[in-house]
């Protein structure tokens, strides 16, 4: 984003580099785990859950969602399928009714931070920015230490205009997510936003330091470099995100400025 699916929403996380899938599975299996085996034998609706991810796993998206239905029916109190539902119903583009299951899985589990995350997602994507912004702070509130949902309030706080906050949010999700480039990527464009330039030199030098062989990491930290006076350091990042992305000729581009003395 699971932190599964958005780029210009929370939604679209498969699109965001940083997000690494292992992080994203672990988060969305801890969220809809069900009973041992022999639990669901005795139990209708989980025998239903069971049977909807098989033909999720399938590919059958349609039989899936039959099941997710029966097992809310004979389950209303369960999370699990209503949230299954809203994740089958906002991947085809149903939003509204993968909103009301969102809620539906909230309502059943109010303390799952993951659930509410996809809750705030759907509204944003929805244009409910109110309502996605509440959500969003819930599951950080739930999950305080878990970058992830930093990361993407963060994120919403910066579409929204509330780059204070925005930065805030960042800071914490690089802080408990130390690892990852592209939380420090985004974090060093708020602060190159903000003006703060030698605290973006930093976050975007820790990006690359992570992750090397990104074209666009050197570029950026190059960007932030040139906006310092540092032309040395600029030019050599923008010869290696030229060496790593030989095609993209706008590398190239801000080596001939910076040779030249041109502003970007």
């Amino acid at each position: 984003m699971n932190p599964q699916e958005s780029s210009n929403n929370p939604d679209n996380a498969d699109q965001q580099p940083a997000l690494r899938p292992t992080a994203r599975v672990q988060r969305r299996q801890r969220a809809t785990a069900t009973d041992s085996p022999s639990k669901l034998n005795a139990d209708p609706a989980a025998h239903h859950i069971r049977m909807g991810d098989a033909q999720e796993q399938a590919g059958n998206s349609e039989a899936a969602a039959a099941h997710y239905r029966r097992a809310a029916k004979t389950g209303p109190r369960k999370a699990t399928p209503h949230f299954n539902l809203g994740e089958i119903y906002k991947r085809y583009g149903h939003l509204h009714a993968a909103l009301l299951e969102y809620r539906k899985a909230v309502d059943c589990a109010p303390t799952n931070a993951y659930y509410r995350y996809k809750l705030g997602d759907c509204y944003a994507a929805i244009g409910m920015t109110p309502h996605a912004v509440a959500e969003l702070e819930h599951a950080r509130d739930q999950e305080p230490q878990d970058g992830f949902y930093h990361f993407w309030l963060g994120d919403l706080y910066s579409r929204i205009g509330r780059y204070a906050d925005a930065i805030a949010e960042m800071q914490q999700a690089a802080l408990f997510s130390p690892y990852d480039a592209y939380y420090n990527v985004r974090l060093g464009m708020l602060y190159l936003q903000a003006g703060y330039l030698t605290e973006a030199a930093e976050a975007l030098r820790q990006a690359v330091n992570l992750d090397a062989d990104n074209a666009s990491y050197h570029a950026l930290l190059g960007d932030a470099y040139v906006r310092l006076g540092y032309e040395r350091q600029a030019l050599l990042h923008y010869r290696n995100a030229g060496k790593l992305d030989p095609y993209d000729a706008q590398y190239v581009e801000r080596v001939r400025r910076v040779i030249a003395s041109e502003p970007l």
